[in-house]
């Protein structure tokens, strides 16, 4: 829910933040983009995504694989960092 909603808001504001002629909208969603350069305004939704995937995927696999979970998190963690 919460992805697919900050991930539609940014690309709303692709344009007037790749133009710098902020509108209504990107004043209204600055909290998602202020902290990045122009070229990386998508960040925090990668953030998110990887957030939700550490915390929710991953414990969709069993428990009594927690080894194979350590492996799944150790993997989108290192990816991430790439």
């Amino acid at each position: 829910g919460s992805l697919v909603l900050f991930t539609s808001l940014l690309a709303a504001c692709y344009k007037p933040l790749q133009a710098k002629t902020p509108n209504a909208l990107t004043r209204a969603t600055a909290f998602l983009h202020r902290e990045y350069t122009t070229k990386l305004y998508w960040w925090d939704a990668v953030e998110l995504a990887r957030r939700l995937v550490l915390t929710g995927f991953v414990l969709l696999i069993p428990e009594k694989s927690a080894f194979l979970r350590l492996v799944v998190a150790t993997l989108v963690c290192s990816f991430y960092a790439v």
